[in-house]
């Protein structure tokens, strides 16, 4: 029987098929990492994992003072990458950097289908 944690991997390793994903996580609302797929090395887990985590809380912070709705992602555009924090229930989220070879919409859609099994997982 699989651990949560390796359950939590494979889903990782499964968004990671898509292509041109160049980091991937799941982190708690608090900022916790759970599990990471890293790229080279470009950021610690740990921070990134926090980093993204407060990105999202302020995001829902906002959005709910406005429209009294959650988000149920946030995408940073910059020249050549995405970053995408998508909610993940109440307790997670799935954090992926899409570089340039990457197509954010696919990625948006099977992000929808992680976000489910770890909800299940979890």
């Amino acid at each position: 029987m699989e651990t949560k944690t390796q359950s939590l991997e494979k889903v990782l390793d499964d968004l990671g098929a898509v292509g041109g994903i160049e980091l991937s996580a799941i982190v708690s609302r608090q900022g916790l990492l759970m599990v990471s797929r890293e790229g080279d090395g470009m950021l610690s887990s740990e921070a990134f994992a926090a980093l993204t985590a407060t990105l999202y809380i302020s995001a829902e912070s906002t959005t709910l003072r406005l429209k009294e709705q959650k988000p149920k992602n946030i995408i940073v555009e910059t020249e050549d990458k995405h970053l995408i924090t998508y909610a993940a229930g109440p307790d997670a989220l799935i954090v992926v950097l899409v570089g340039k070879k990457g197509y954010v919409g696919l990625v948006l859609n099977e992000l929808k289908k992680a976000a489910e099994k770890v909800k299940m997982i979890i």
